[in-house]
């Protein structure tokens, strides 16, 4: 409460002597508030919050959390089969903490990889309808870019050049794409700024194109060998031993370029070293499609006999051979755990690669389909003809009636589709230019930036380079079943151990002598009986070799007193005087019979 305030002065000059009565201070009145206990419970959905009778303007649902699921969260981030056993160290205590620590380290990261998935509040788009007459595929591109922002409808363009047909394909960042046409055209482009980087007109047939592990560098198959540009259009390496090359395949994390042609050869080659880590010949004819398996790796190549067959480049067979059409195979495209398959007899499958049976069987219309390509989402597209089609859903157990989009190119052919990663954007290669189209879901929505990052930098480029060299995988680890890396598989060890075991039994008899047990050998007395007894034989051997000399010019002596005995008779007469003495005693040898 405020103090009283003091009575009012009398002003000077006013008239009389008594003052005045002091005024009272006023004192506010109170206000009371009562609480009630349905005040305070949040209001009803929809409640108003005006007064009077009315319920006053509906407010707008509030933006509820995105559901996470922590179980699907690990599953997906979680490397090796869920059913793999904590490694032990047995009694090494030292090996067993490291073991534990690298698996305890382990789980923390996925823990934390699922949990930063909260902060990824932007989702995949895709086309939706209100009712259920309404079809996706009747919407064509003028009508997609009719709502769409400035930003979606740059993405949206086409060149018609006459050096078709054209291929494509895009940078592992989404942020480049090249083109080649077949009479000897060559492109990269910024696919934002539509900033072209370099342009060759080489004046030979193009047979294939591939981006690398970034727009630095890039491949051309031509007309006989493979060369290698940078983005200056510079020619760097040419390879010989790669000859006739019409379809090749990069492994980002194993810097392999893969190359396969008219000679039934597959070539391996590490673009960071330049050597050639394996060739080949496969003995199925020359090789009409080629895709590689993003989850481990592993080539998929189609034939003329309809066989798809899977390599890997430490085995000199194919780790996996499919039956799956009656004609030429065309194109393969792969993800996850399925596979896509056309061929020349006018239908494309998909198939399950786990028990590899076919999941789903399409027929096409007017023309065998040309090519395939997935989506990092699971969206397909499938070119044939003058006409594409984008199916949604073709993966799963129920079989699809109709494409999620459908676009037409009249008088054109479409020889070639690539999906951009990361973004909404399909890359199309036909026969007289190549464009791109928005298909709204196709891309990831939320990317690693240190996988892959779009708005990357020079410096950034740079040291993301060195440590993919860094990080580089080496070819053996390309299996068909990538969860048994790191693993032992007991049976082909214990096979191995016995082999070697025998080989060692089978060396130790070969190697075996008879040996004279002699004990007690190394006794002084026994070495000295050992040492007179050689002495002793070799004494011997002195003797009877002295004594086989000596009978030997005794008997020459004998031989020549008679030959010269009967020529000359001086010789003779000369020796008479020596022939008077006494001669030996029969039986006496030729050692005594010196002294006679």
């Amino acid at each position: 409460a405020r103090p009283p305030a003091p009575a009012a002065m009398p002003k000077r000059g006013d008239g009389g002597g008594a003052s005045p009565a002091p005024v009272a201070p006023i004192k506010p009145p109170e206000e009371i508030i009562t609480l009630d206990a349905s005040s305070l419970e949040p209001p009803a959905e929809g409640a108003g919050k005006g007064k009077g009778k009315g319920k006053g303007k509906e407010r707008p649902p509030e933006p509820k959390p995105r559901p996470h699921d922590m179980g699907a969260g690990l599953r997906k981030y979680s490397r090796g089969a869920p059913h793999a056993k904590k490694l032990s160290g047995g009694n090494d205590m030292k090996l067993s903490g490291k073991l534990k620590r690298e698996a305890r380290q382990n789980e923390e990261a996925i823990l934390r990889l699922v949990k930063g998935e909260v902060l990824q509040t932007t989702e995949s788009g895709s086309i939706k309808v209100e009712g259920p007459r309404e079809r996706t595929e009747k919407l064509t591109q003028a009508t997609l870019l009719e709502g769409a922002t400035l930003g979606v409808a740059k993405k949206r363009f086409s060149f018609d050049l006459p050096y078709g047909p054209f291929t494509c394909g895009f940078t592992p960042n989404g942020q480049h794409i090249l083109a080649g046409g077949r009479k000897g055209q060559v492109a990269m482009m910024h696919c934002d700024s539509m900033q072209i980087c370099t342009e060759l007109q080489l004046k030979e047939t193009i047979r294939a194109v591939q981006p690398l592990h970034n727009q630095n560098i890039f491949a051309v198959a031509q007309k006989k060998y493979v060369y290698m540009y940078d983005n200056q259009g510079v020619e760097i390496h040419c390879l010989k031993t790669h000859k006739y090359i019409t379809h090749m395949d990069f492994l980002p994390y194993h810097f392999l370029l893969v190359c396969a042609g008219d000679f039934a050869d597959l070539h391996y080659r590490d673009i960071s070293t330049g050597q050639e880590v394996s060739s080949f010949k496969t003995k199925l004819g020359e090789c009409r499609s080629l895709r590689q398996n993003p989850k481990n790796a592993v080539m998929h190549m189609g034939h003329n006999n309809g066989t798809v067959t899977m390599w890997t480049p430490t085995v000199k067979a194919p780790v996996v051979k499919l039956a799956c059409h009656s004609g030429h195979v065309t194109s393969i495209g792969v993800h996850s755990d399925y596979m896509v398959t056309s061929a020349a007899d006018g239908y494309w499958k998909i198939w399950d690669l786990r028990k590899y049976e076919a999941l789903h069987t399409f027929k096409s219309f007017g023309y065998a389909v040309s090519d395939v390509d997935v989506s990092m989402t699971g969206l397909l597209a499938v070119g044939f003809g003058s006409h594409l089609q984008i199916w949604k859903d073709a993966f799963t157990r129920q079989r699809p009636q109709t494409p999620y989009l459908r676009e037409e190119f009249p008088g054109k052919t479409v020889g070639s589709v690539r999906f951009r990663p990361y973004e909404d954007v399909l890359g199309v290669g036909t026969s007289s230019g190549f464009g791109g189209l928005v298909v709204p879901g196709a891309g990831y929505a939320n990317f690693d930036s240190f996988e892959a990052n779009p708005f990357e930098t020079k410096k950034q480029r740079q040291e993301r380079e060195v440590r993919r060299l860094l990080d580089k995988l080496q070819p053996d680890t390309i299996m068909v079943d990538p969860n048994r890396i790191g693993s032992v598989d007991k049976q082909i060890v214990k096979e191995y151990m016995d082999e070697a075991k025998r080989k060692e039994e089978e060396a130790a008899k070969a190697d075996a002598k008879l040996k004279k047990k002699m004990r007690g050998k190394n006794k002084v007395g026994n070495r000295q009986k050992r040492k007179h007894i050689k002495e002793g034989a070799e004494q011997r051997s002195k003797a009877r070799e002295r004594l086989n000399g000596e009978e030997g010019s005794s008997s020459g002596g004998e031989s020549c007193d008679e030959s010269g005995g009967e020529g000359d008779g001086k010789a003779s007469a000369q020796q008479a005087p020596g022939a008077s003495a006494p001669a030996p005693p029969p039986g006496t040898g030729a050692a005594l019979g010196r002294f006679y």
